[in-house]
C-alpha cells in the first residue's frame, strides 16, 4: 500500500487527523437547499480500470491461469451474499477497512472464496489471493468514471460562489488520501473521512456524525451520495442526512429503494442540489 502524502492540500484534513469542526456555513449562504454534499469513493467516483472482473483475470493469466471475465462474475456472484453476511456481523475492531491488516485479511478470504468457487487448487489460492490484493492496493489500478471530473468542476464553482462544503465520506484504508492526490482530485475536497480515521464504516452512524462535525452544517441540509443501498442511503438517512442512490446499473427503483433519490449518473447531481426545500 502507498505511503499518505505529507505534501498533499488535503493533508491537514486526512481520516488520521483529529476530527476538529469546521467554521459553519452561514445559513442561506449557499444556493439551493443543500449547504454540504458528502460523496462516496469507490463505484461513485472511482472504479478499478477496465473492471474489477477483468483486473482479476489478468492476475490470473500473470499467474499462468486461463480464467475468464464470465466465469469471475459467475464465481463472484455465488460468493458475494456471503461476504456481505460477513461484513453486516463485523463489529468494532474486526471492521475490514478501518486498518491495512484487517483489509488485507478480509479481502484475501474474499479472493480465495471466489478461487475455491472457480475450482483453483487449493495450494494456489492463498498466493492468488495476495497478488490480488496487491493489485487492488495500487493507485495505478484505480481511474475517475467518466462524469467524476465534471461533476468536480461544478461543485468547486459551488464551493467558491455558494460556500458549499465538500467532504469525502468513504469506507476506505488509509491509503484513500493517497489516491485522492494520485487522480488529482484531492483539492476538490474541503475535507475527508475514511473509515480507517474514525474507526467506524457507514452504515454506522459514527461515521457520518464525524463527516457532520467536519463540515460545521446540519443533517437537513447535507446531501450524500453513494452506490451502496444499505451503506450509503440507509446510513445517511437513519442520521436524518437527504441520500441520493448513484445506480448506475439500473438494479433499483422507488420500490426497492424506498427514502433514497436515485440518478444513473454523477450528471444528473447538480439539479439535486438546486432542489427547494
Amino acid at each position: 500500500m502507498s505511503p499518505l502524502s505529507p505534501l498533499s492540500p488535503l493533508s491537514p484534513l486526512s481520516p488520521l487527523s483529529p476530527l476538529e469542526r469546521v467554521d459553519p456555513v452561514a445559513p442561506g449562504n449557499a444556493a439551493g437547499r443543500y449547504r454540504a454534499l458528502f460523496l462516496d469513493v469507490g463505484e461513485t467516483l472511482v472504479y478499478a480500470h477496465p473492471s474489477s472482473t477483468e483486473v482479476m483475470a489478468a492476475v490470473c493469466a500473470e499467474a499462468g491461469l486461463d480464467v475468464t471475465v464470465p466465469a469471475l462474475e459467475a464465481a463472484e456472484a455465488r460468493v458475494w451474499p456471503g461476504v456481505q453476511a460477513r461484513q453486516a456481523a463485523m463489529l468494532g475492531d474486526e471492521l475490514y477497512s478501518i486498518s491495512a491488516a484487517n483489509s488485507e485479511r478480509f479481502w484475501r478470504s474474499v479472493y480465495v472464496a471466489i478461487f475455491a468457487a472457480l475450482g483453483v487448487a487449493e495450494a494456489a489460492r492463498d498466493d492468488l489471493a495476495g497478488r490480488m490484493h496487491a493489485r487492488f492496493s495500487a493507485l495505478e489500478t484505480w481511474r475517475l468514471y467518466p462524469d467524476a471530473l465534471p461533476l468536480l468542476r461544478e461543485i468547486e464553482r459551488r464551493r467558491r460562489e455558494d460556500g458549499l462544503v465538500v467532504g469525502v465520506v468513504s469506507n476506505w484504508e488509509e491509503w484513500l488520501e493517497a489516491l485522492l492526490i494520485s487522480l488529482e482530485v484531492h483539492h476538490y475536497f474541503d475535507f475527508l473521512v475514511a473509515s480507517a480515521g474514525v474507526r467506524s464504516e457507514k452504515p454506522h452512524p459514527d461515521i457520518f456524525r464525524a463527516a457532520l462535525r467536519r463540515a460545521g452544517v446540519g443533517p437537513e441540509a447535507t446531501l450524500h451520495v453513494g452506490d451502496s443501498l444499505k451503506a450509503d442511503v440507509g446510513g445517511a438517512l437513519a442520521c436524518g442526512i437527504g441520500a441520493v442512490l448513484l445506480d448506475r446499473r439500473g438494479r433499483y427503483n422507488a420500490e426497492t429503494a424506498p427514502g433514497a433519490t436515485i440518478i444513473r449518473s454523477l450528471d444528473e447531481l447538480p439539479a439535486l442540489l438546486d432542489a427547494p426545500a
